[in-house]
């Protein structure tokens, strides 16, 4: 049997010059700059996702009323709490990226009933936006909603 590239006998299927192994370095380097740009691009689509979910939610503030449009306004705030999450960690599976969001959104919530959020809201317009002023256990399914909402867009793919 001629081989061009001999293999050692130990077990080691690695060729035995030094060569192969400097290629695999720029081969892995090569991979990595290309899983980094991945990731800056899935940032960067997750950056506008954000930012239109964020325009719907205020229209949805502004334009609607009623319980229909606070739970939609709920589920997309935990939609944005997604995508930040999702952006901060772009390298964690979704589950993951849900877990904690749906964690945040509930410690958002639970954090109204100290008060001080209601507090901070009549200094800060926007902290209303971002903390809310007044617990309420059905923000709490629309959070659970909006996250599984986005962890299911999220993981879905394109048919082969």
């Amino acid at each position: 049997m001629d081989r061009t590239n001999p293999v050692s006998r130990g077990g080691d299927l690695r060729p035995e010059s030094g060569l192969d192994d400097e290629q695999a370095r720029r081969d892995s380097e090569v991979a990595q700059g290309a899983r980094e740009q991945g990731f800056r691009n899935r940032r960067l689509k997750l950056a506008g996702i954000g930012a239109l979910i964020v325009a719907t939610g205020l229209l949805v503030h502004f334009l609607t009323q009623g319980i229909v449009s606070d739970f939609v306004g709920d589920a997309l705030y935990a939609v944005l709490v997604y995508l930040v999450v999702s952006f901060v960690a772009v390298r964690r599976p979704s589950l993951q990226v849900a877990v904690v969001a749906i964690l945040l959104c509930v410690a958002v919530e639970l954090f109204q009933l100290t008060g001080v959020p209601s507090s901070l809201a009549e200094v800060s317009a926007p902290v209303r936006y971002l903390l809310g002023t007044t617990f309420n256990a059905l923000d709490l399914v629309a959070y659970v909603v909006g996250v599984l909402a986005a962890t299911a867009v999220s993981t879905w793919r394109k048919p082969d």
